[in-house]
């Protein structure tokens, strides 16, 4: 009886693999071709149009990572994507009984857009915004201080994604 289950639990294995194999079925941002049929890209280093100083190198170093891993990265490269980091907002979403800050909301805007090296647009989109919430120590600034930075690294990485897989899936 066990060996009658364990045959027809690896027959169904195989037929979903099977279904899904040739349905066309792909996780999102792995399959596609990059605008343009891209496949070497130059990301100079974003502007920073914001009064945050030095949050652009965590930006780019994040879209940099994130590209290299389907297009080779090149100065010289018959495209480019430029990044402009248009606002980033720190706001307190929420706080204690006695009205003390306990947590805050960092949100980034970033303008972007991939272009040949004629000029011709593949890909743009002006507002693509990300949000993390990140604690609030009241004993330790530096700490604060360390969330902020990481959320700022972590939207950087989640926006790179996203946009990586918005452009392959030709969104």
């Amino acid at each position: 009886m066990k060996k009658a289950r364990l045959m027809s639990s690896a027959g169904a294995i195989i037929l979903l693999t099977l279904f899904l194999a040739g349905c066309g079925y792909h996780i999102s941002g792995k399959s596609g071709k990059m605008p343009g049929e891209v496949t070497e890209l130059a990301i100079p280093i974003f502007a920073n149009a914001t009064g945050k100083p030095d949050i652009e190198a965590a930006v780019t170093g994040a879209f940099t990572t994130e590209f290299a891993a389907t297009v080779r990265i090149s100065e010289n490269a018959d495209a480019v994507l430029n990044g402009v980091i248009k606002s980033y907002d720190l706001k307190p979403v929420s706080y204690s009984k006695n009205d003390v800050n306990q947590e805050y909301r960092l949100t980034i805007i970033i303008s972007l857009k991939m272009t040949k090296k004629d000029g011709t647009v593949l890909w743009a989109e002006n507002n693509v915004t990300d949000s993390w919430d990140f604690p609030v120590s009241g004993a330790d600034i530096t700490a604060t201080k360390d969330a902020e930075i990481e959320a700022l690294r972590k939207i950087a990485r989640d926006t790179a994604r996203l946009v990586k897989e918005r452009m392959m899936e030709k969104f």
